[in-house]
């Protein structure tokens, strides 16, 4: 362990550097790319009354041409730094997705050994009792010798007994050791990019089976909890409308820090990594529905939005813009007293991670049937949203943080987290041209899906993949 400690050290110091060099000559490029375009202006816009010759017209003419061969050859340069760089980052992912993998494969025979040793200390003691239990036995008187009358055999049976129990409990330790040996034998697994089977520890449950249901009052879909991120179900909780109906059902969350964002060599919007801490909050167990949102249009006389022909009910609603999921929002603050909103951007990724560090919740991979995308392998791929909670939840009990539709948050959206709030509260400077919106959508590629990419959209946006999921103060 020391050892894979050291090398996973050197590595990430190995990585930084990296990062560091290629950031340096990125933004030497950019600058030599605006020095040549400042000189070629220069060139460009220079009064004829400065050439005076033929010659010198054609020596201007000539460098002319040779600053914008040289300013195309720095774009090509650039192009290719950046594209380097994202090489790089994906195979710096891979390298880090395979230490992950080893790690959790070695505390995994560590936690088997010890558990193999406590058996073993067991038995042990058990042989050492039956051992003791056996001396302890106070040894028959031989018996006097009558005419007539057949001896006794009792104390003889005794002793073979004995004899007999010795035997089986070393035959029992002989094997449990060898079962031991067998076991904690430590194979390396051997690094291929982008390849990582499902969690062997994932229960599924049917939901043909007692006790699987999803939130109350929907249908029992099918659910997988991970054993060893979720020691309990979820807390489901539900406001009472006014006129009785049950509200959307939340999941409740406690808060707690988590790691937002991801490192990119690229320059992509989801960095700089940072540490946030989210407050305790509730969060829809699943996105809006047309069910859910159609109640709040008749109550309030809005259209309600077009449902593309594939259906209402359970269906997440889409077509929906901004200003009118806050307005969906604060209808169900009116009808509760309670504060529902959209969920801040931090808490959208605090729950949609559900505590864990892999680009997707379940995982590395985008791995087949596990969402609705452009390429992930399910009956709704490209085509329509699929009904809400199709999909197993993530082991925070969400579902469809990963595809379907598309999730608006509170956010105003910047190009990146330099100063944004580390307290999970909603980033809101400057004039709000755009809002955020995460989770990827049925027609978008499963990259989309990562649970750390981000999207931005005008408030106004109304789109067939953009629905949005709510949040309640606690």
């Amino acid at each position: 362990m020391a050892e894979q400690t050291d090398s996973q050290v050197h590595f990430d110091d190995e990585s930084e550097s990296l990062r560091k060099t290629l950031e340096q000559m990125r933004k030497e490029a950019e600058e030599e790319l605006t020095r040549l375009s400042t000189r070629l202006a220069e060139r460009e816009f220079a009064p004829d009354s400065s050439i005076a010759t033929a010659t010198e017209r054609l020596a201007l003419q000539q460098e002319m041409m040779m600053l914008q061969q040289t300013l195309e050859a720095k774009e090509q340069a650039l192009d290719h730094i950046t594209e380097e760089c994202r090489r790089l980052e994906d195979e710096l992912e891979d390298h880090n997705i395979a230490f992950d993998s080893l790690k959790k494969e070695v505390d995994r025979k560590d936690k088997s050994l010890r558990e193999a040793q406590a058996e073993a200390e067991r038995l042990r003691q058990e042989l050492a009792e039956a051992k003791r239990a056996v001396a302890a036995r106070p040894v028959p008187q031989p018996a006097p010798v009558i005419v007539n009358e057949k001896p006794r055999k009792t104390s003889v049976w005794l002793l073979v007994g004995a004899g007999l129990l010795f035997v089986l409990l070393s035959l029992a330790a002989v094997t449990f050791l060898y079962l031991i040996w067998e076991r904690i034998e430590l194979p390396l697994p051997s690094i291929q990019p982008r390849a990582e089977s499902p969690a062997p520890d994932a229960i599924v449950l049917d939901p043909s089976e007692p006790g699987a249901t999803g939130p109350p009052g929907m249908d029992a879909p099918p659910a997988a909890i991970s054993a060893n991120r979720l020691t309990r179900a979820p807390r489901i909780h539900q406001d009472r409308l006014r006129d009785g109906v049950p509200g959307p059902a939340m999941v409740v969350l406690d808060g707690g820090a988590f790691q937002m964002g991801y490192n990119s060599l690229s320059g992509e919007d989801f960095g700089p990594a940072h540490r946030v801490e989210p407050r305790p909050f509730m969060i829809g167990a699943h996105e809006v529905t047309f069910l859910e949102y159609d109640r709040f249009a008749r109550a309030t006389g809005l259209e309600p939005p077009d449902d593309r022909g594939w259906g209402r009910g359970t269906r997440p609603v889409v077509g929906v813009t901004w200003n009118q999921a806050t307005d969906y929002a604060a209808w169900l603050s009116r009808q509760t007293n309670q504060r529902y909103r959209l969920p801040t951007e931090a808490e959208w990724e605090f729950a949609a991670r559900a505590g864990t560090e892999s680009p997707f919740w379940w995982g590395s991979n985008p791995e087949r049937n596990r969402a609705a995308c452009l390429d992930c392998g399910s009956q709704w791929d490209n085509r329509s949203t699929a009904p809400v909670m199709s999909f197993p939840s993530n082991p925070f009990g969400l579902y469809d943080t990963a595809g379907n539709a598309m999730e608006w948050v509170a956010d105003c959206y910047e190009a990146s987290y330099q100063g944004a709030p580390t307290d999970g509260g909603a980033r809101l400077d400057g004039d709000c041209p755009s809002r955020v919106a995460r989770g990827g959508a049925f027609n978008k590629p499963s990259a989309l899906m990562r649970v750390h990419v981000r999207a931005r959209f005008a408030p106004e946006t109304e789109l067939n993949m953009l629905g949005f999921r709510i949040a309640r103060d606690s």
